[in-house]
């Protein structure tokens, strides 16, 4: 039988496409034929989601979304700019307290447990690294092709380490300040795999979904040099920006993530129906 993977890109409120996906997916039976679940950036929280398997639990924390100040206020951050200037580049232009809350709320870490959850994040150095850090681990990367993403495999973490850890996927370069675990410090899990299909390939994964988030994407070839089966479920139109939660874009996300899906459906049926 063949095993099948989903790859949740990352890309902020664009995330809420995902769920339309997952809808499309739901009502057709395929995901409960999903087994291995991977996320970078927001897609790490959706992927946390995804295998809870609770659909109505996850549209109801996007729907939240809007409704919660996860950010600050203009005049907040122009004050915050002026005070802190550089050093705002390591502490982070908005505060992530409020998503801690909602994360909080949201999960239910014992369904986790025993899932195959991978939460891709960026690792930079130690605990006193900084945003130049970021900097040189950029060009370490690109330039001499060191690899500074780590796929973590959730499902054993502590509910805290969890939390921590999709924290550190969504902790977006100078908006987000890092996150230090076990005092090393990370960023965006996004950054130079913004498709995490890597862990479900040494995972056994057979087929992979992969939901996008990018209607153009720099990853495009790395998932066409895949060995294994990829279908990629991407935005036929435009997602606004990564930072616009409005309810009124939230709702056009889910449905045009939806759509987008069922395109791709007949092949998906087909691969199950071969299984």
């Amino acid at each position: 039988m063949k095993k099948i993977g989903i790859a949740l890109a990352g890309g902020g409120a664009r995330g809420a496409y995902q769920i339309g996906v997952w809808k499309a997916l739901k009502e057709h039976g395929i995901d409960t034929h999903i087994s291995a679940y991977s996320g970078a950036s927001v897609g790490s929280l959706n992927a946390v989601l995804f295998a809870m398997g609770d659909y109505e639990k996850a549209e109801k924390t996007w729907l939240n979304i809007h409704s919660v100040d996860l950010f600050s206020t203009k005049r907040k951050l122009f004050k915050r700019l002026y005070r802190e200037k550089l050093e705002l580049l390591n502490s982070g232009l908005y505060r992530t307290s409020k998503l801690e809350q909602l994360m909080d709320e949201t999960i239910d870490y014992k369904k986790l447990k025993g899932k195959e959850v991978y939460v891709a994040t960026t690792h930079i150095g130690d605990d006193k690294s900084t945003f130049f850090d970021l900097i040189k681990v950029n060009y370490r990367h690109y330039l001499k092709a060191d690899k500074h993403t780590d796929y973590n495999n959730i499902s054993e973490f502590s509910d805290d380490k969890i939390k921590q850890t999709v924290l550190a996927s969504c902790a977006i370069p100078i908006a987000f300040k890092p996150v230090i675990i076990n005092n090393e410090t990370y960023y965006d899990g996004g950054i130079f795999d913004n498709i995490p299909c890597e862990p479900l390939i040494e995972n056994g994964c057979d087929v992979i979904i992969a939901v996008d988030l990018f209607k153009n994407n720099l990853q495009r070839r790395k998932l066409k040099q895949i060995k294994q089966k990829v279908v990629v479920i991407r935005p036929s139109h435009g997602l606004r920006g990564i930072l616009d939660f409005k309810e009124k874009y939230i709702l056009r996300r889910f449905e045009l993530g939806y759509k987008d899906a069922l395109l791709v459906m007949d092949e998906l049926l087909e691969i199950i129906k071969e299984n």
